[in-house]
C-alpha cells in the first residue's frame, strides 16, 4: 500500500504510515496502533504471529483517536483472525522456498463441538536458512525458526450472550542478521583487514564479514502469548461488549553491533513485557436517526529491559595501547568491559470515549467523537559498567568508559514519573451524492504518550524525558462505484500538522539524541482504483503523492559529515546541531504506487486457473532522519506474480508465488557504525531486504 511502510529496524518492527512513525528506542510509544480482535498491542513482538488465518485486515489512515485512542496518531492496522464455523472444515498448507532453503506447514481445524460451541485450532511452523552469507566466522541470516498455536472457542451461552475465549502462543527464533557494512573510511577498512578480515571489503550485497565474540553468536528469540476473553450481550435493542486481555512476551537477542569482523562491540539485551487490558462498549440499534456508541478502557503494563554493551578494545590493539597511554597503562584486556543498563517502567492508562452520528436525511450524516484519556507512567533506570563476564561495578572501568574517558556511558540511577491527560476526537460529514458516490470530510485530533529515553546511556537527565506528540488533520475524500459497477475508486487529500514529534538519532560514536522536534507538517494525495476489465480480468492501482517535512526543527542532531566540519572548525561533536526545517521525514517518498493484474479462467469444471503480478514503486526514501545523504534509498520498482491452480473444486490448491523478480536491491535500515570518535567514522551499515525469491505452495482443503 502506498504510503505504508512496515519492515524491520535495527531493533524492532518499524510502523510507518504516510511518513509518520516511531524511532528506534525501546521507550517511544508506537504512532500506528495494532489491534487484533479489537485489543490494542502496544509492542511490536507482541504481534509477530498476527497474520495467521485472518478474516481481514484494515489500514486506517490519519489520527484515530475516538474509537482507537492514544498512540494512533499516523494510522491503526486493524486485524481481525478468522473464527469458528458451525460446518465442520480445515486444511494443511505446505511451502517451500527455493532461495531460502525456507519450509512451512500451517493446519487448521474449525467446526462445532457441542451444542452451542464451537472451535477452530491454526498452527503452524516455519524454517528457513536466511539469504545472506557470512564469509567471516559469524552464522549467516537471517535464520528464522517460527511456530505459532492459537484456539478459539465459540460460545452461545444463551439467545443474548456469547462469549469468545482465544488463546494464543508463538516461539520466534533468528539466528544470524541481514545486516552489512556497505561504506568504509580507508581508516575503518584498514583496521578491518589487520585486525579481523584481511580480504575485507565494503559492499552492499548477499555477503558480509562478521564476527562475534568468543563462544557467542547473534541471536533474537521472542516467545509471546496471548489470552482473550470477548463477552456480547444483547441488551433489548442495545449491544453490550466487553473485551478483556491479556498478553506478554519475553524476548533475549545478543547482536554483533560493531557489524564488522572485529569482536569489538557485543550488545545483548533481555526484556519482558506484559499487557493487561479490560473494555466495556455499548452499542445502540442502527437505522435510526441518531447512533451512538460509549465506552470505557483501562490498560496497565509493565515493561523490564535489562541491556549489555561490551566493548574489548583488546580487539585493536594500537587503539588500546594508545588509550591506555591515558589511563595509567592498564595490561592487555584491561580497559574491556560492558555498560549494563537496567529499565523498569509502569504505565496505567484509563480513558472514557463516545461517539454519535446523526443521520440527517438519507444521503447525509454528522458523525461526532470525543475521548478523554489519562495516562501514569513511572520508570527506575540505572547503569553500571562492569568487567567482562561480571555484573558489578568497576570503579576503573567506570571512568575509562564515562564521559571524562570514552564517552560511551555513565553510571547512573534515577526515577521518575509523569501523567498526561487529553481530550482528542474527530467531527465526519458524510454525503451520498447517489447510490455509488460518497464523499466526506473528516477533522481529528491525537496524541501519542510521552516517556523516557531507554537507551540513555550517559544519563543526561536533560534527555531522559521526552514530551507527548500531537496531531490535528483534515482529510477530504471520495468513494465512487462505477462503469456500470465495474469499477471502484477511493481518492482522498489530507493535511496533517505534528507538534512536539518524538525523534531517535544516532550521534555517530554509542548514543541515540532523543528529543522533540517542533513541528511537522503531512499533506498529500492518494488515490486507488480496481477495474473489471473483462470476464475473469481484474485491474488495480494505486498511486500516491506525500510531502511530509519537518516545519520546524532547528536543533536537530547533525551526520557524519557535519560533525567532521564541526571538529575541523575547533568544535566538539558535542557542539554540532543542524537546522531540519523544511527537510523530508523518514519512510515518506514523494511518489509511490502499484499496479496489477489477476486473470481468473476456469479450465474444466473442477479446475480454476488464477494468474497475477503486480509491480510497487517507491520514491527516493529517507531512511536515516539526520538525513545523511549515504542513508537515502533510491527510487526502485518492484515485481511480484503468482500462479495457482485450483483442483477437485477446490479441495486441492497448488501455487508458486515469485517476489522482487527484477532482484532489486534495497534496504530498510542502516546507520553509522559505533565509535566514530575512534576511527570509524564514515563507515556505515545498511539491513539489506530479500533477494530475488521463489515460493512453492500445495494445500489441501476439507
Amino acid at each position: 500500500m502506498p504510503n505504508v511502510h512496515i519492515a524491520e529496524g535495527g531493533t524492532g518492527t518499524q510502523l510507518f504510515i504516510r511518513g509518520i512513525g516511531s524511532g528506534i528506542n525501546y521507550g517511544f510509544e508506537q504512532s500506528v496502533g495494532t489491534f487484533i480482535d479489537g485489543v490494542y498491542y502496544g509492542r511490536g513482538r507482541s504481534a509477530r504471529a498476527a497474520f495467521l488465518d485472518l478474516e481481514r485486515v484494515e489500514v486506517l489512515k490519519g489520527p484515530q483517536s475516538t474509537l482507537f485512542g492514544k498512540n494512533t496518531v499516523a494510522g491503526a492496522i486493524n486485524i481481525t483472525s478468522a473464527v469458528p464455523t458451525e460446518e465442520f472444515e480445515g486444511y494443511i498448507e505446505g511451502s517451500y522456498d527455493t532461495e531460502l532453503e525456507g519450509y512451512g506447514v500451517t493446519a487448521m481445524v474449525s467446526g462445532e463441538l457441542a451444542d452451542g460451541l464451537k472451535g477452530r485450532l491454526v498452527a503452524k511452523y516455519y524454517d528457513d536458512k536466511g539469504y545472506v552469507e557470512n564469509t567471516g566466522p559469524g552464522d549467516d541470516g537471517p535464520m528464522e525458526e517460527n511456530s505459532v498455536v492459537r484456539g478459539t472457542l465459540v460460545w452461545d451461552a444463551s439467545e443474548d450472550l456469547t462469549l469468545t475465549l482465544k488463546a494464543e502462543h508463538g516461539q520466534f527464533d533468528v539466528t544470524g542478521r541481514q545486516d552489512m557494512i556497505t561504506i568504509a573510511s580507508p581508516a575503518a577498512t584498514g583496521m578491518y583487514r589487520a585486525f579481523g578480515d584481511p580480504n575485507f571489503n565494503a559492499d552492499f550485497n548477499y555477503e558480509k564479514s562478521g564476527t562475534d565474540f568468543p563462544g557467542s553468536k547473534a541471536f533474537d528469540d521472542t516467545e509471546a502469548n496471548a489470552i482473550q476473553l470477548t463477552a456480547d450481550y444483547q441488551w433489548g435493542e442495545h449491544t453490550v461488549r466487553s473485551i478483556t486481555a491479556y498478553n506478554d512476551y519475553e524476548f533475549d537477542s545478543v547482536g554483533d553491533v560493531d557489524y564488522g569482523p572485529l569482536s569489538l562491540i557485543e550488545q545483548s539485551r533481555h526484556e519482558k513485557h506484559d499487557q493487561f487490558s479490560q473494555e466495556f462498549l455499548l452499542s445502540s440499534p442502527t437505522g435510526g436517526e441518531v447512533e451512538y456508541l460509549a465506552g470505557i478502557y483501562y490498560q496497565r503494563n509493565n515493561l523490564t529491559s535489562d541491556r549489555r554493551t561490551d566493548l574489548a578494545l583488546s580487539a585493536l590493539p594500537p587503539t588500546e595501547a594508545f588509550l591506555g597511554g591515558l589511563f595509567g597503562n592498564p595490561p592487555p584486556g584491561g580497559m574491556d568491559g560492558g555498560a549494563l543498563a537496567f529499565f523498569d517502567q509502569k504505565t496505567e492508562t484509563w480513558s472514557a470515549f463516545t461517539q454519535l452520528t446523526w443521520n440527517a436525511t438519507e444521503s447525509f450524516r454528522v458523525t461526532f467523537g470525543l475521548r478523554y484519556s489519562d495516562d501514569e507512567k513511572e520508570v527506575d533506570k540505572s547503569s553500571i559498567v562492569a568487567a567482562p563476564g561480571e555484573n558489578v561495578s568497576d570503579p576503573f572501568l567506570t571512568v575509562v568508559f564515562s564521559d571524562v574517558g570514552l564517552a560511551l556511558a555513565n553510571a547512573h540511577d534515577y526515577s521518575l514519573d509523569r501523567s498526561e491527560e487529553h481530550w482528542t476526537g474527530n467531527l465526519n460529514f458524510q454525503y451520498d451524492i447517489n447510490d455509488d458516490a460518497m464523499i466526506y470530510l473528516n477533522f481529528a485530533n491525537g496524541f501519542k504518550g510521552g516517556g523516557f529515553d531507554e537507551s540513555n546511556a550517559l544519563g543526561n537527565m536533560d534527555f531522559a524525558e521526552f514530551e507527548d506528540e500531537s496531531v490535528e488533520s483534515i482529510e477530504f475524500g471520495a468513494k465512487i462505484n462505477f462503469w456500470d459497477g465495474r469499477a471502484r475508486a477511493n481518492m482522498a487529500i489530507f493535511r496533517s500538522e505534528f507538534e512536539d514529534v518524538q525523534v531517535s538519532t544516532f550521534d555517530g560514536n554509542c548514543c541515540f539524541v532523543v528529543g522533540n522536534a517542533a513541528e511537522s507538517e503531512v499533506e498529500g494525495f492518494e488515490a486507488d482504483i480496481e477495474l473489471a476489465l473483462a470476464e475473469g480480468l481484474v485491474m488495480t492501482a494505486a498511486i500516491s503523492y506525500l510531502d511530509a517535512t519537518y516545519k520546524s526543527f532547528p536543533n536537530a542532531a547533525c551526520n557524519e559529515s557535519q560533525f567532521l566540519a564541526t571538529i575541523a572548525a575547533g568544535g566538539a561533536r558535542s557542539d554540532c546541531l543542524q537546522d531540519l526545517s523544511g527537510k523530508p521525514l523518514q519512510f515518506a517518498p514523494e511518489w509511490s504506487g502499484n499496479i496489477g493484474l489477476r486473470y481468473e479462467v476456469a479450465l474444466s469444471d473442477q479446475t480454476d486457473l488464477t494468474l497475477g503480478m503486480e509491480a510497487n514503486f517507491s520514491d527516493d526514501v529517507v531512511v536515516a532522519n539526520d538525513l545523511d545523504e549515504n542513508l537515502i534509498q533510491d527510487s526502485f520498482w518492484k515485481l511480484n506474480m503468482r500462479a495457482s491452480l485450483s483442483l477437485m473444486e477446490g479441495k486441492v490448491v497448488l501455487s508458486a508465488v515469485g517476489k522482487n523478480l527484477t532482484d532489486e536491491k534495497t534496504f530498510t535500515w542502516g546507520n553509522d557504525v559505533p565509535l566514530a570518535s575512534l576511527g570509524f567514522s564514515q563507515t556505515y551499515f545498511q539491513h539489506i531486504d530479500k533477494p530475488r525469491t521463489f515460493e512453492l505452495k500445495a494445500r489441501y482443503n476439507f
